[in-house]
């Protein structure tokens, strides 16, 4: 038993037969009189005496018709309700943590109360799958390969190093490293290779250790547009070039001429180009 069928009996009950119902609904007498059919044999009750001058409904009918008076009610507020503007669509973003802060702490550069979409961010270790509608726009590192995929670059991101201006005493700091999961990421892999030895703090996410290298406690590998951000820290290596990456924003190529989406896209783009220094935060 499905709303369909209890609509068109609805319509068949209020009209007094298929041709008054038929021409309210745009459906066919011969396709609503099989509908009431279908939905008196799932209820197993007669809904309607079959009269040559029209249906009559039986006390079960009417009974039936008491109850869907109520819902058609109900149906009619929540189309109200939707074309008030009030249900708009959430689209998911998913990034890495560092974008992630970036965009949530920005948000007025792309989002306001009065978009037709609200966010809804998403930030772990893995890359949330874009074909499988897990998700609807994903800040990525590179072009998307598969067909079904389509992407728009929007800059690139460099890592350098940098520690704070003014230090405690007791000499240079040390560096934090990665573990865990983010340990095999290229900036885990490079910090172990060119600092293992100087590792003193270790985190699981980078972005935990911010506030240890602005209080001067440590040194870290760090996205420029992080890094350059902060008057308090100071870059002391160029960018590494071997971790340069694009950044791309991905969407599923059957969404991205949808409204909601096509706006989240060209806001977060437009973003993203001209103020790739925007700071992550306090």
């Amino acid at each position: 038993m499905g709303w369909e069928d209890l609509r068109l009996f609805l319509a068949v009950a209020k009209a007094g037969g298929l041709s008054g119902a038929a021409e309210k609904t745009g459906v066919s007498a011969a396709t609503l009189g099989r509908r009431v059919s279908s939905l008196e044999k799932s209820l197993n009750v007669r809904l309607v005496e079959r009269e040559a001058r029209g249906y009559q409904l039986t006390a079960e009918g009417r009974d039936l018709l008491l109850h869907l008076e109520d819902m058609d009610q109900a149906a009619r507020s929540i189309a109200t309700w939707r074309e008030s503007g009030r249900v708009r669509r959430r689209i998911r973003i998913s990034a890495g943590g560092w974008t992630s802060r970036l965009l949530i702490d920005n948000i007025a550069g792309f989002w306001s109360p009065g978009s037709d979409w609200v966010p809804e961010f998403l930030t772990d270790l893995r890359n949330r799958d874009v074909a499988r509608r897990q998700i609807d726009i994903g800040v990525r590192n590179g072009r998307p390969k598969q067909a079904w995929l389509a992407g728009q670059k929007v800059g690139h991101v460099e890592h350098a190093a940098y520690r704070a201006r003014v230090v405690p005493s007791g000499g240079e700091p040390g560096w934090i490293g990665l573990v865990e999961e983010e340990a095999h990421f290229p900036t885990g892999l490079w910090l172990k290779e060119n600092h293992g030895e100087e590792v003193d703090i270790t985190v699981n996410n980078a972005t935990l250790a911010l506030s240890l290298v602005r209080k001067g406690y440590a040194r870290m590998l760090l996205p420029t547009f992080v890094g350059d951000a902060y008057p308090d820290l100071l870059r002391i290596t160029d960018p590494v070039e071997s971790l340069t990456t694009e950044r791309w924003l991905v969407m599923h190529q059957d969404e991205r001429h949808e409204p909601a989406v096509r706006h989240a896209v060209s806001a977060l783009a437009k973003m993203l180009k001209q103020n790739p220094l925007l700071s992550p935060g306090p």
